[in-house]
């Protein structure tokens, strides 16, 4: 699977720049990047900036990538895939996107064995970032999104410190602390920030977990060597298949900071009052909840939904070949648990 990076932060703080960066650091190194690149407008004034880097460029205009144009996401990644066979793909995101609701978009039933989630990378401008956290009540849903681009950051990137005085760039490090306890805090000036460091999502939580040996597979091996494409067509009998193929028991969360998300596959028909119950009594920390199943009892294929605290099943007339599957993105997952309720959903056999 090819591994998608996530690039956040609001509007201003300096996305473009690192995206530039980033690109030509991944090119040297041997590998084909591509670009999706999402802004509000006719056209895309960051797609234009990027004329003569010299990489492919999908563009997703007229709205988020997490809501008004969700849908779009998944054929422009597929269309962006055939075209330039990418060893990596980054996506940016316009400034007031959520990181949970760009994490959903890429759990499409179209991109399912076709990307991986590589990482959220958020970046924080030290000059405009709020000093303090309000309460959740006071808070405006811009500030709501504000906050959780770094809440849920697998690394969070503080930008245009040249221009910020020592106290504010101490006092903007201490409420993305507050915001974010587990992401490393990398400082960016001009763009310029150790790209092996920051693609290497695993290895900055290596040391940080505390059972490593119940930790599964990174999406990406050490640093950022060539990831093999991997489409769901035809992968079937490979090797790198057969390594990134999820499973019931491979490689169930694919995050590495607060936001997680975990991913499982049926086996079997599903019965629906089970899943219904499933839904209805997940934790707090879940923030979404989607996938297909084979009813047991009608053989068809359905749809379920779930965003805090209504679940929502229909059945599914899409795409063919859809595999049925659940995703769950949220913090603090129980993944064990959460598989074996999966699991128990299934037909008894």
């Amino acid at each position: 699977m090819i591994p998608v990076y996530i690039l956040t932060g609001f509007l201003g703080a300096g996305k473009t720049t690192l995206l530039k960066n980033l690109l030509t650091a991944v090119k040297a190194d041997g590998l084909r990047p591509a670009v999706v690149m999402n802004e509000f407008g006719m056209e895309s004034v960051d797609t234009l900036s990027l004329q003569g880097a010299n990489v492919p460029v999908m563009d997703l205009v007229e709205g988020c990538v997490c809501c008004t144009v969700k849908g779009g996401l998944a054929d422009a990644m597929l269309q962006l895939i055939e075209a330039a066979r990418p060893d990596v793909i980054f996506l940016e995101a316009t400034g007031v996107a959520n990181p949970v609701d760009i994490v959903d978009a890429l759990f499409e039933p179209e991109l399912h064995g076709a990307v991986s989630l590589g990482g959220v990378f958020t970046l924080v401008g030290a000059t405009r970032f709020p000093l303090a956290v309000p309460p959740e009540f006071s808070q405006t849903q811009l500030q709501r999104t504000q906050f959780d681009q770094v809440r849920y950051a697998d690394i969070v990137l503080i930008s245009k410190t040249d221009a910020a005085d020592f106290g504010r760039k101490f006092a903007v490090e201490s409420v993305v602390r507050e915001l974010n306890a587990k992401a490393p805090i990398l400082t960016v000036t001009n763009g310029q920030v150790d790209v092996k460091q920051l693609l290497d999502v695993r290895s900055q939580y290596a040391d940080k977990r505390p059972d490593k040996k119940e930790q599964p597979a990174a999406t990406l091996p050490k640093g950022i060597m060539r990831r093999v494409r991997e489409r769901t067509e035809g992968a079937e009998g490979s090797t790198s298949a057969a390594q990134d193929r999820v499973t019931p028991t491979s490689r169930p969360v694919t995050s590495f900071g607060n936001l997680q998300t975990l991913h499982y596959e049926f086996t079997g028909p599903v019965v629906a009052d089970r899943l219904y119950r499933f839904l209805y009594d997940l934790p707090e920390g879940v923030l979404r909840a989607k996938g297909f199943f084979t009813d047991e009892e009608t053989g068809t294929l359905q749809e379920f939904q779930y965003v805090p605290p209504t679940p929502l099943v229909t059945e599914y007339p899409g795409v063919d070949g859809v595999k049925a599957f659940a995703v769950v993105i949220g913090e603090g997952l129980d993944q064990e648990d959460l598989l074996a309720q999966l699991k128990a959903c299934e037909q008894d056999k």
